[in-house]
């Protein structure tokens, strides 16, 4: 499995593709350009704030799925305990999203399978994940010394 989970999948739905490329249209940015070239699977970029932002649209056994993710920061060297204890404890007050780790990264996470998914959620969704990781990332740097993450 990939770095945010993704694996290459063919048959994926159309409209939900359509769903994100309106996304980058209304911000004015063009989806094409916003494309991961060398990702498995369907996946676009964007950056907010401090934060970037992957949209990744998967096929698996029960049909596409959206998810979008958004590392934020290096999980630190120093005090892991009480670093994991207050991402539970930020998990506690989250919705519609929720923190994750792979690897040595912390991540911002929503997911969700496309089937009834509007545009209006899709909107809120990639908004949301933006708005979290662009609050948590530098207060969990500063907070635990831990490294943002660059990519």
């Amino acid at each position: 499995m990939g770095l945010f989970g993704t694996e290459k999948h063919a048959g994926l739905t159309s409209q939900a593709k359509a769903m994100v490329e309106a996304y980058f249209s209304r911000r004015n940015l063009d989806p094409h350009q916003h494309e991961l070239k060398d990702a498995a699977g369907m996946g676009w970029w964007l950056v907010e704030g401090s934060a970037k932002i992957y949209i990744y649209l998967l096929d698996n056994y029960q049909g596409a799925t959206l998810r979008i993710t958004s590392p934020i920061v290096q999980v630190p060297e120093k005090n892991l305990e009480a670093f994991y204890r207050h991402l539970l404890d930020i998990n506690g007050t989250l919705s519609s999203c929720a923190l994750s780790t792979h690897e040595n990264l912390v991540l911002v996470v929503a997911q969700r399978p496309t089937f009834g998914l509007v545009q209006e959620e899709l909107d809120d969704l990639v908004w949301h994940v933006a708005y979290v990781a662009d609050q948590l990332d530098n207060k969990l740097a500063d907070q635990f010394g831990c490294r943002m993450y660059s990519g």
